[in-house]
Protein backbone atom coordinates (compact mmCIF):
# COMPACT_ATOMS: atom_id res chain seq x y z
CA UNK A 1 0.00 0.00 0.00
CA UNK A 2 1.59 3.27 -1.24
CA UNK A 3 2.42 5.39 2.50
CA UNK A 4 3.20 8.83 0.18
CA UNK A 5 2.13 11.74 2.75
CA UNK A 6 -1.21 13.40 2.05
CA UNK A 7 0.83 16.70 1.83
CA UNK A 8 3.69 15.25 -0.63
CA UNK A 9 -0.16 14.95 -2.48
CA UNK A 10 -1.13 18.16 -2.30
CA UNK A 11 2.27 19.97 -2.97
CA UNK A 12 2.26 18.03 -6.20
CA UNK A 13 -0.45 18.75 -7.59
CA UNK A 14 -0.27 22.72 -6.58
CA UNK A 15 3.07 22.56 -8.71
CA UNK A 16 1.94 20.77 -12.17
CA UNK A 17 -1.89 21.77 -12.15
CA UNK A 18 -3.23 18.55 -13.28
CA UNK A 19 -3.82 15.33 -11.59
CA UNK A 20 -1.76 13.27 -14.95
CA UNK A 21 1.39 14.96 -14.07
CA UNK A 22 1.24 15.33 -10.67
CA UNK A 23 0.93 11.68 -10.57
CA UNK A 24 3.42 10.92 -12.79
CA UNK A 25 5.84 12.74 -10.25
CA UNK A 26 4.93 10.92 -7.00
CA UNK A 27 4.97 7.70 -9.48
CA UNK A 28 0.86 6.95 -8.72
CA UNK A 29 -1.76 5.90 -10.97
CA UNK A 30 -4.50 9.00 -11.86
CA UNK A 31 -7.06 7.10 -10.07
CA UNK A 32 -5.14 6.28 -7.11
CA UNK A 33 -3.54 10.16 -6.80
CA UNK A 34 -7.06 11.65 -7.64
CA UNK A 35 -8.21 9.27 -4.35
CA UNK A 36 -5.70 10.92 -2.10
CA UNK A 37 -5.85 14.05 -3.52
CA UNK A 38 -9.70 13.62 -2.09
CA UNK A 39 -8.74 12.76 1.31
CA UNK A 40 -6.16 15.44 1.48
CA UNK A 41 -8.73 18.06 0.48
CA UNK A 42 -11.15 16.56 2.81
CA UNK A 43 -8.46 16.19 5.67
CA UNK A 44 -10.80 17.57 8.27
CA UNK A 45 -12.89 13.92 8.28
CA UNK A 46 -12.44 12.30 11.65
CA UNK A 47 -11.80 8.77 9.44
CA UNK A 48 -9.69 7.80 6.40
CA UNK A 49 -10.94 5.47 3.67
CA UNK A 50 -8.09 2.38 3.10
CA UNK A 51 -6.07 2.83 -0.06
CA UNK A 52 -7.15 -0.15 -2.05
CA UNK A 53 -5.21 -1.35 -5.14
CA UNK A 54 -6.94 -0.87 -8.52
CA UNK A 55 -9.13 -4.02 -9.80
CA UNK A 56 -7.75 -4.10 -13.00
CA UNK A 57 -4.53 -2.94 -14.88
CA UNK A 58 -4.28 1.11 -15.45
CA UNK A 59 -6.35 1.95 -18.40
CA UNK A 60 -3.22 2.79 -20.48
CA UNK A 61 -1.74 -0.26 -20.25
CA UNK A 62 -5.15 -2.06 -21.42
CA UNK A 63 -5.52 0.29 -24.75
CA UNK A 64 -1.79 -0.77 -25.44
CA UNK A 65 -2.39 -4.86 -25.13
CA UNK A 66 -6.18 -4.06 -27.37
CA UNK A 67 -3.65 -2.40 -29.85
CA UNK A 68 -0.74 -5.08 -30.07
CA UNK A 69 -3.60 -7.62 -30.01
CA UNK A 70 -5.40 -5.57 -32.88
CA UNK A 71 -2.21 -5.93 -34.87
CA UNK A 72 -1.58 -9.76 -34.62
CA UNK A 73 -4.83 -10.61 -35.42
CA UNK A 74 -4.75 -8.33 -38.46
CA UNK A 75 -1.42 -9.72 -39.37
CA UNK A 76 -3.23 -13.27 -38.98
CA UNK A 77 -6.08 -12.70 -40.65
CA UNK A 78 -4.23 -11.13 -43.98
CA UNK A 79 -2.08 -14.35 -43.98
CA UNK A 80 -4.59 -16.54 -43.88
CA UNK A 81 -6.70 -14.48 -46.71
CA UNK A 82 -5.21 -17.44 -49.03
CA UNK A 83 -3.13 -20.33 -47.12
CA UNK A 84 -0.18 -20.63 -49.57
CA UNK A 85 0.20 -24.63 -48.80
CA UNK A 86 3.83 -25.62 -50.65
CA UNK A 87 3.77 -29.14 -52.17
CA UNK A 88 7.22 -31.35 -51.82
CA UNK A 89 6.73 -33.28 -54.79
CA UNK A 90 4.95 -33.05 -58.61
CA UNK A 91 3.34 -36.02 -57.74
CA UNK A 92 -0.96 -35.78 -58.59
CA UNK A 93 -2.59 -35.85 -56.01
CA UNK A 94 -6.45 -35.87 -54.39
CA UNK A 95 -8.16 -33.82 -52.77
CA UNK A 96 -11.28 -35.83 -51.00
CA UNK A 97 -13.89 -33.19 -50.23
CA UNK A 98 -16.59 -34.29 -47.84
CA UNK A 99 -19.68 -33.24 -47.66
CA UNK A 100 -21.90 -32.92 -44.13
CA UNK A 101 -21.38 -35.34 -42.75
CA UNK A 102 -23.97 -34.83 -39.37
CA UNK A 103 -21.64 -38.00 -38.27
CA UNK A 104 -24.80 -38.53 -34.96
CA UNK A 105 -27.65 -38.65 -37.40
CA UNK A 106 -29.64 -41.49 -37.05
CA UNK A 107 -29.53 -40.73 -40.91
CA UNK A 108 -26.23 -40.41 -41.77
CA UNK A 109 -25.18 -42.91 -44.55
CA UNK A 110 -22.43 -45.09 -42.90
CA UNK A 111 -21.85 -47.31 -46.35
CA UNK A 112 -20.69 -43.95 -48.29
CA UNK A 113 -19.08 -42.46 -45.55
CA UNK A 114 -17.14 -45.27 -44.91
CA UNK A 115 -16.06 -46.40 -48.09
CA UNK A 116 -15.01 -42.80 -49.07
CA UNK A 117 -12.74 -42.63 -45.72
CA UNK A 118 -11.24 -46.26 -46.86
CA UNK A 119 -10.24 -44.62 -50.00
CA UNK A 120 -7.64 -42.30 -48.49
CA UNK A 121 -5.88 -45.85 -46.96
CA UNK A 122 -6.02 -47.81 -50.42
CA UNK A 123 -4.91 -44.85 -52.61
CA UNK A 124 -1.78 -43.40 -52.03
CA UNK A 125 -1.76 -39.21 -52.43
CA UNK A 126 -5.51 -38.59 -51.56
CA UNK A 127 -6.21 -36.30 -48.72
CA UNK A 128 -8.99 -35.03 -46.87
CA UNK A 129 -11.26 -32.04 -46.47
CA UNK A 130 -13.96 -31.25 -44.75
CA UNK A 131 -16.51 -29.07 -45.51
CA UNK A 132 -18.04 -28.73 -42.68
CA UNK A 133 -21.24 -29.68 -40.01
CA UNK A 134 -19.68 -33.07 -38.82
CA UNK A 135 -22.50 -33.55 -36.12
CA UNK A 136 -26.39 -31.88 -35.56
CA UNK A 137 -24.63 -30.30 -32.26
CA UNK A 138 -28.32 -29.04 -31.53
CA UNK A 139 -28.53 -25.72 -29.42
CA UNK A 140 -31.19 -23.33 -28.24
CA UNK A 141 -34.36 -24.43 -29.17
CA UNK A 142 -33.02 -26.64 -31.70
CA UNK A 143 -32.04 -28.88 -28.79
CA UNK A 144 -35.31 -30.68 -28.43
CA UNK A 145 -34.54 -32.68 -31.67
CA UNK A 146 -31.87 -34.83 -29.56
CA UNK A 147 -35.25 -36.25 -28.68
CA UNK A 148 -35.35 -37.52 -32.01
CA UNK A 149 -31.68 -39.18 -32.57
CA UNK A 150 -30.31 -42.16 -30.44
CA UNK A 151 -27.16 -40.53 -29.88
CA UNK A 152 -26.44 -38.17 -27.87
CA UNK A 153 -24.23 -35.16 -27.34
CA UNK A 154 -21.57 -36.57 -25.53
CA UNK A 155 -21.55 -39.59 -28.12
CA UNK A 156 -21.94 -37.33 -30.82
CA UNK A 157 -18.20 -35.74 -29.85
CA UNK A 158 -16.87 -39.13 -29.36
CA UNK A 159 -17.69 -39.97 -33.44
CA UNK A 160 -16.79 -36.32 -34.46
CA UNK A 161 -13.15 -37.07 -33.07
CA UNK A 162 -13.27 -40.38 -34.64
CA UNK A 163 -14.08 -38.89 -37.99
CA UNK A 164 -11.48 -36.45 -37.82
CA UNK A 165 -8.49 -38.99 -36.68
CA UNK A 166 -9.83 -41.22 -39.73
CA UNK A 167 -9.72 -38.19 -42.20
CA UNK A 168 -6.74 -36.67 -40.71
CA UNK A 169 -8.48 -33.59 -43.14
CA UNK A 170 -5.52 -30.91 -45.17
CA UNK A 171 -8.63 -28.41 -44.66
CA UNK A 172 -11.74 -28.98 -42.35
CA UNK A 173 -14.26 -25.75 -42.33
CA UNK A 174 -16.75 -25.24 -39.72
CA UNK A 175 -19.57 -25.18 -40.79
CA UNK A 176 -23.04 -23.66 -39.17
CA UNK A 177 -23.54 -26.60 -36.85
CA UNK A 178 -19.95 -26.61 -35.72
CA UNK A 179 -19.87 -22.80 -34.89
CA UNK A 180 -22.88 -23.25 -32.67
CA UNK A 181 -20.15 -24.38 -29.98
CA UNK A 182 -18.68 -20.95 -29.99
CA UNK A 183 -15.66 -19.68 -28.37
CA UNK A 184 -15.18 -23.42 -26.62
CA UNK A 185 -15.39 -24.91 -30.04
CA UNK A 186 -13.76 -28.59 -29.70
CA UNK A 187 -12.82 -29.06 -33.26
CA UNK A 188 -9.93 -25.86 -32.86
CA UNK A 189 -8.65 -28.33 -30.71
CA UNK A 190 -8.72 -31.67 -32.05
CA UNK A 191 -7.34 -30.90 -35.78
CA UNK A 192 -3.55 -31.01 -35.79
CA UNK A 193 -0.70 -28.54 -37.22
CA UNK A 194 -1.16 -30.02 -40.45
CA UNK A 195 -4.66 -29.09 -40.61
CA UNK A 196 -6.17 -25.84 -42.36
CA UNK A 197 -9.08 -25.12 -39.78
CA UNK A 198 -11.40 -22.39 -40.81
CA UNK A 199 -15.02 -21.38 -39.86
CA UNK A 200 -17.26 -20.78 -43.03
CA UNK A 201 -14.44 -20.96 -45.33
CA UNK A 202 -10.79 -21.39 -46.27
CA UNK A 203 -8.84 -20.09 -49.40
CA UNK A 204 -6.03 -22.43 -50.48
CA UNK A 205 -3.18 -22.00 -53.22
CA UNK A 206 -1.22 -25.84 -53.63
CA UNK A 207 2.06 -24.59 -54.68
CA UNK A 208 4.07 -27.47 -56.39
CA UNK A 209 7.90 -27.50 -57.39
CA UNK A 210 7.48 -27.28 -61.06
CA UNK A 211 5.26 -23.95 -60.13
CA UNK A 212 2.22 -24.82 -61.16
CA UNK A 213 -0.08 -23.45 -58.48
CA UNK A 214 -4.10 -24.94 -57.99
CA UNK A 215 -6.10 -21.99 -56.26
CA UNK A 216 -9.10 -23.48 -54.05
CA UNK A 217 -12.01 -21.41 -52.98
CA UNK A 218 -13.99 -23.72 -50.40
CA UNK A 219 -16.67 -22.99 -48.05
CA UNK A 220 -19.40 -24.67 -45.64
CA UNK A 221 -21.53 -22.42 -48.36
CA UNK A 222 -21.37 -19.25 -50.68
CA UNK A 223 -23.91 -16.25 -50.99
CA UNK A 224 -26.32 -16.66 -53.79
CA UNK A 225 -29.27 -19.24 -54.71
CA UNK A 226 -31.27 -20.22 -57.13
CA UNK A 227 -33.87 -22.77 -57.22
CA UNK A 228 -33.25 -24.07 -60.46
CA UNK A 229 -29.62 -23.92 -60.54
CA UNK A 230 -27.37 -25.93 -57.60
CA UNK A 231 -24.59 -24.13 -58.55
CA UNK A 232 -25.72 -20.76 -58.54
CA UNK A 233 -23.46 -19.66 -56.02
CA UNK A 234 -20.38 -21.02 -56.92
CA UNK A 235 -20.80 -19.37 -60.57
CA UNK A 236 -21.56 -15.97 -58.57
CA UNK A 237 -18.36 -16.52 -56.69
CA UNK A 238 -16.30 -17.31 -59.75
CA UNK A 239 -17.70 -14.44 -61.86
CA UNK A 240 -17.24 -11.75 -59.41
CA UNK A 241 -14.90 -12.73 -56.88
CA UNK A 242 -11.07 -14.09 -56.33
CA UNK A 243 -10.07 -16.52 -59.28
CA UNK A 244 -9.64 -19.84 -57.81
CA UNK A 245 -9.54 -23.30 -60.24
CA UNK A 246 -12.36 -24.31 -57.93
CA UNK A 247 -15.12 -23.84 -55.81
CA UNK A 248 -16.79 -26.19 -53.28
CA UNK A 249 -19.11 -25.74 -51.03
CA UNK A 250 -21.61 -28.17 -49.36
CA UNK A 251 -24.57 -26.69 -46.44
CA UNK A 252 -27.44 -27.54 -48.78
CA UNK A 253 -27.99 -31.35 -49.34
CA UNK A 254 -27.87 -31.47 -52.81
CA UNK A 255 -24.96 -31.71 -55.43
CA UNK A 256 -23.74 -30.73 -58.17
CA UNK A 257 -20.21 -30.08 -60.92
CA UNK A 258 -19.58 -28.16 -63.62
CA UNK A 259 -16.63 -26.82 -65.32
CA UNK A 260 -16.79 -23.42 -66.84
CA UNK A 261 -14.13 -21.28 -68.79
CA UNK A 262 -12.50 -17.54 -67.81
CA UNK A 263 -12.27 -16.19 -70.96
CA UNK A 264 -10.12 -13.47 -69.35
CA UNK A 265 -7.71 -15.29 -68.08
CA UNK A 266 -7.70 -18.40 -70.55
CA UNK A 267 -8.37 -20.88 -67.65
CA UNK A 268 -11.16 -23.07 -66.28
CA UNK A 269 -12.60 -23.74 -63.13
CA UNK A 270 -14.81 -26.24 -61.63
CA UNK A 271 -17.85 -25.35 -59.94
CA UNK A 272 -18.83 -28.06 -57.32
CA UNK A 273 -21.57 -28.56 -54.45
CA UNK A 274 -21.13 -32.14 -51.98
CA UNK A 275 -24.56 -33.29 -50.92
CA UNK A 276 -23.60 -34.60 -47.83
CA UNK A 277 -24.32 -37.91 -45.73
CA UNK A 278 -27.10 -36.42 -44.23
CA UNK A 279 -30.59 -38.82 -45.34
CA UNK A 280 -33.94 -38.76 -44.97
CA UNK A 281 -34.19 -35.17 -43.16
CA UNK A 282 -37.01 -34.03 -42.07
CA UNK A 283 -36.86 -30.09 -42.63
CA UNK A 284 -36.02 -31.33 -46.37
CA UNK A 285 -38.92 -33.17 -46.37
CA UNK A 286 -41.31 -30.69 -44.70
CA UNK A 287 -39.77 -28.15 -47.38
CA UNK A 288 -40.45 -30.38 -50.76
CA UNK A 289 -36.68 -30.64 -51.56
CA UNK A 290 -35.96 -33.74 -53.21
CA UNK A 291 -33.64 -36.22 -51.72
CA UNK A 292 -30.43 -36.80 -53.98
CA UNK A 293 -28.93 -39.55 -53.60
CA UNK A 294 -25.21 -39.32 -55.18
CA UNK A 295 -22.56 -36.74 -54.65
CA UNK A 296 -22.01 -36.88 -50.75
CA UNK A 297 -18.37 -36.35 -51.95
CA UNK A 298 -16.69 -34.86 -54.67
CA UNK A 299 -13.17 -35.54 -55.31
CA UNK A 300 -10.70 -33.65 -56.75
CA UNK A 301 -8.36 -34.85 -59.28
CA UNK A 302 -4.64 -32.29 -59.21
CA UNK A 303 -1.80 -33.09 -61.80
CA UNK A 304 0.50 -30.49 -62.09
CA UNK A 305 2.71 -32.46 -64.38
CA UNK A 306 -0.81 -31.85 -67.28
CA UNK A 307 -0.40 -29.11 -69.21
CA UNK A 308 -3.46 -28.43 -70.13
CA UNK A 309 -5.45 -26.00 -68.68
CA UNK A 310 -8.87 -28.06 -69.29
CA UNK A 311 -7.84 -30.71 -67.55
CA UNK A 312 -5.25 -30.71 -65.13
CA UNK A 313 -7.33 -30.80 -62.11
CA UNK A 314 -10.70 -32.94 -62.54
CA UNK A 315 -13.62 -33.70 -60.45
CA UNK A 316 -15.38 -36.36 -59.64
CA UNK A 317 -19.12 -36.92 -57.66
CA UNK A 318 -18.19 -40.57 -57.83
CA UNK A 319 -14.63 -40.76 -55.61
CA UNK A 320 -14.21 -44.04 -56.14
CA UNK A 321 -14.18 -43.55 -59.76
CA UNK A 322 -11.93 -40.38 -59.00
CA UNK A 323 -9.26 -42.38 -57.24
CA UNK A 324 -8.74 -45.02 -60.14
CA UNK A 325 -8.43 -41.85 -62.63
CA UNK A 326 -5.84 -40.45 -59.69
CA UNK A 327 -3.83 -43.72 -60.08
CA UNK A 328 -3.78 -43.67 -63.56
CA UNK A 329 -2.08 -40.11 -63.84
CA UNK A 330 0.08 -41.06 -61.15
CA UNK A 331 1.36 -44.25 -63.28
CA UNK A 332 2.20 -42.38 -66.45
CA UNK A 333 5.10 -40.29 -63.76
CA UNK A 334 6.83 -43.50 -62.91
Amino acid sequence: MDKTPLKTIIDAYEMHGNIREAADSVGMTRATFGRKLKAAVEGGLDYILPDVPEDDLPVEVLVDQLHNRFKQRKAHKEATKWHEITMKSNKPIGLLWYGDPHIDDNYCDWDSLRSHLALQDSYSGIYGCSLGDHQNNWVGRLGRLYGEQDTSHKTAWKLVEWLINRMNPLVLIGGNHDMWSGAGDPLKWMTGLNTVREDWEARISLNFPNGRQCRIHAAHDMPGHSQWNSLHAQNKMARFKSHAHLYISGHRHNWGLAHIEDVERKTTAWLARARGYKFHDTYAFVKGFEQQNFGQAILQIIDPNNNSPVSWTQCFADPHEGAEYLKFRQSLQQ
